[in-house]
């Protein structure tokens, strides 16, 4: 019962996030919310967590692998003096063997003796500085190995750190729910993102529909008033040629009638001279009897 409680109120998916995950919403369909309500808690950002974790892992390991090789190549160069020091001891070890006499031979002379004093002395001092040798031997040993047990609990200390991201990501790896919801949350937003591109092609397509449609309809209305203005001006065009016609028949006519004015005028002149000499001969003629 108590892993049915937990499993039904599960914590936040994103690395490092101790909140509870978001409750479904009322009558949702699919699998629960897997994050809690910060925005930035999502799949996406679980998965980049989880890939800057798995980044930092490898440059600590990087780091930790070239300071256990500096190490071992410190713990190199200390041994190289010990190493040197070893032919001496053997040659050390040697000279003794040569000064050792059976006890069935006679006694040497005192110069023998002196000798054999001196390779003792001698002997004795190759001894030393061997045991010398062997205990730098020792000590390079023992740095070593405090070295290599210093890098292998660093190592240790490393895999533990490590180990509860690798849980983690294995967690999220094999949790089939996380994996239906990341599905979940991708297919939704695909979709989401279908439906809105699908509506913005509808508008976009209806728009252009009414585009042409209005374009159509200003054209035609453009040609019609195109041809209603050709008409009327061709109209205005036959009017005043037929007005400036009607100026010319007037003007020829005034220039008639003015013509025929001025005869007027030269024969009412005429009459006029011929009536008023008229009476300057009758004055002169005599009249008749009867009258």
């Amino acid at each position: 019962m108590t892993v049915g409680s937990v499993e039904t109120v599960p914590t936040c998916a994103y690395p490092g996030c101790e909140m509870p995950a978001e409750a479904p919403a009322p009558g949702a369909q699919g699998p629960a919310p897997h994050f809690c309500p910060d925005p930035e808690h999502n799949s996406l950002g679980a998965f980049r967590k989880i890939r800057a974790k798995r980044q930092q892992r490898k440059e600590d390991k990087r780091v930790a692998t070239e300071a256990k090789k500096a190490a071992k190549k410190a713990a190199k160069e200390g041994q190289a003096p010990a190493v040197e020091q070893q032919p001496w001891a053997a040659a050390s070890a040697e000279t003794p063997a040569t000064g050792t006499t059976s006890g069935t031979e006679t006694a040497p002379p005192a110069s023998e003796q002196d000798t054999a004093s001196e390779q003792d002395v001698v002997a004795a001092q190759d001894v030393d500085g061997e045991m010398a040798a062997l205990m730098a031997m020792t000590t390079a040993e023992g740095d070593r190995a405090a070295q290599s047990r210093d890098a292998l609990v660093a190592l240790i200390e490393q895999l533990v750190t490590e180990l509860p991201g690798y849980i983690e990501e294995l967690a999220v790896i094999t949790d089939s729910a996380a994996a239906e919801a990341r599905i979940e949350t991708v297919t939704r937003a695909c979709a989401q993102r279908i439906l809105a591109a699908e509506a913005r092609a509808a508008l976009a397509e209806e728009a252009g529909d009414m585009a042409v449609a209005a374009l159509d309809a200003a054209q035609e209305k453009f040609t019609e008033e195109t041809t209603a203005i050709r008409e009327e001006t061709a109209r205005q065009v036959a009017d005043a040629e037929f007005v400036r016609a009607e100026l010319e028949r007037y003007r020829e006519r005034v220039s008639t009638l003015e013509v025929r004015l001025d005869a007027v005028r030269d024969e009412a002149d005429e009459l006029r001279r011929e009536r008023a000499a008229r009476p300057t001969a009758d004055q002169g003629q005599p009249r008749p009897a009867g009258r």
